[in-house]
């Protein structure tokens, strides 16, 4: 059965990552034929990007720590466009490694900014050009701002979001717009658009009580789910540009969606998101598709999957990531053998969206984040 402790474990943890063997091959069960993919992983000592290209039908693996000093213990993981963003903290000290996935080159900023007793950090974030973060100040309150940091120069603007904040959830970035959603005094949730280039809030979307959550869709639109009951949906998609709403409707889901930035793609009338199971149940998660068109709601069957690969490898395991490549039409869901306690062996399951598993990879080291495409 899948080991419960270490599932909810991994899952708590916001990103972990995995390692691979000298040569960088892996083992491809049921189908010859995968899509390009690009994934994170670690081993005790490093982290890792394993490329595969569906043409040479092989990989690759960069070792980041030894070739850009991408920290073991980093904190938090970002991705704007092709350039992964690694922040870590040491010594009192915010650092960055921001790292081109597709053309292996890389800057660091080491030490670009000193915690200070009068700000309380809550997130980082970055552009191309531009490094921010978010925080409350003076300290002790739940005043929201965001800094906005020229790495190069060290020279940096504050911008206020709001005041008396009960709740900031973590942002989105896109080609010049910050996304932020927080919950104001009353515990109404808003979302800020920031302007980065001109260091200025251009609109703020005020969704009440209504529970709120966001995502970006293949598009670059900013796509915001609402619901008061868990039950009945509003969605909106606008364009981060111009802010108009693109599109705009109501859908009947009875399921908790959690507020805040969420795995979900939204594309021909169909919504892709992450399916949290009711407790107690063996998985926390797994991947689901909703029609608007037919409001019908189709829930993978990943437990069967789960116990399918287990009975095949003869170990348990723990699901890591989930995320749908729209390009291949399928859900890629990274998975890390569970025992032995010190195995580091993993591997990818792709399946699609009628529930079907496809086929599976297995992989030398542990898969916990697809990068984007």
């Amino acid at each position: 059965m899948i080991h419960h402790n270490i599932y909810r474990l991994l899952l708590a943890v916001f990103l972990i990552w995995g390692c691979s063997d000298d040569d960088g091959t892996i083992t491809v069960t049921e189908q010859d034929t995968i899509p390009d993919f690009q994934v994170i992983g670690e081993d005790a000592s490093s982290i890792y990007q394993y490329s595969y290209t569906s043409t040479d039908e092989e990989g690759s693996i960069l070792n980041l720590t030894q070739a850009n000093g991408v920290n073991r213990q980093y904190i938090t993981l970002r991705q704007t466009a092709d350039l992964l963003s690694f922040f870590s903290f040491a010594s009192d000290n915010f650092s960055v490694v921001l790292h081109d996935a597709f053309t292996n080159a890389s800057v660091s900023y080491p030490n670009f900014y000193a915690v200070s007793d009068d700000r309380a950090i809550t997130w980082g974030s970055n552009s191309e050009f531009n490094l921010f973060l978010g925080f409350y100040t003076p300290r002790g309150t739940r005043n929201y701002n965001v800094r906005i940091i020229d790495p190069e120069t060290e020279l940096f603007t504050d911008v206020p979001i709001a005041f008396n904040t009960t709740r900031a959830f973590q942002p989105l970035y896109s080609n010049g717009r910050l996304v932020l959603l927080y919950q104001g005094s009353i515990e109404n949730y808003q979302i800020a658009i920031l302007d980065t280039d001109n260091a200025a809030i251009i609109q703020t979307l005020d969704f009440g009580a209504a529970a709120t959550s966001i995502f970006l869709n293949d598009s670059e639109d900013l796509v915001v789910l609402s619901s008061l009951d868990q039950t009945n949906y509003e969605y909106s998609i606008y364009d981060l540009q111009t802010l108009a709403v693109n599109e705009e409707g109501g859908f009947v889901l009875n399921k908790f969606l959690p507020s805040g930035p969420v795995v979900a793609n939204l594309s021909d009338n169909k919504l892709y998101y992450i399916n949290f199971f009711a407790q107690p149940y063996p998985l926390t998660s797994g991947p689901a598709v909703y029609d608007l068109s037919l409001q019908e709601d189709r829930v993978i069957d990943m437990l069967g999957i789960a116990e399918e690969i287990e009975e095949e490898i003869g170990t348990s395991i723990v699901l890591t990531d989930i995320y749908y490549l729209e390009s291949a039409g399928l859900f890629a869901i990274g998975y890390a053998e569970a025992t032995p306690a010190d195995s580091w062996n993993g591997g990818l399951i792709f399946v699609n969206p009628t529930g079907e598993k496809v086929y599976r990879l297995e992989l030398p080291f542990i898969p916990t984040y697809m990068v984007r495409q």
